[in-house]
């Protein structure tokens, strides 16, 4: 499951989330989707992968589970 920390930076990011699922080649559907808990990609999932790129985070760190990496 995608951390805390993962949807923290996405929402930090300063854009709207419509314009960062086009960037990451996402529909904003698709990204409120996986925001809101609707649709659970996985760690190998290119969606996640994007995402990631986009916010500067690792695959590891968007599933970390551990309480230290998220405040």
């Amino acid at each position: 499951m995608l951390s805390q920390k993962f949807f923290q930076k996405l929402r930090t990011t300063g854009k709207p989330l419509h314009e960062i699922a086009w960037a990451c080649g996402l529909s904003p559907n698709r990204l409120y989707k996986i925001t809101a808990g609707i649709d659970h990609p996985g760690p190998d999932d290119p969606r996640v992968k994007a995402l990631c790129d986009y916010i500067g985070m690792t695959i590891e760190e968007a599933f970390s589970d551990d309480p230290a990496s998220s405040e």
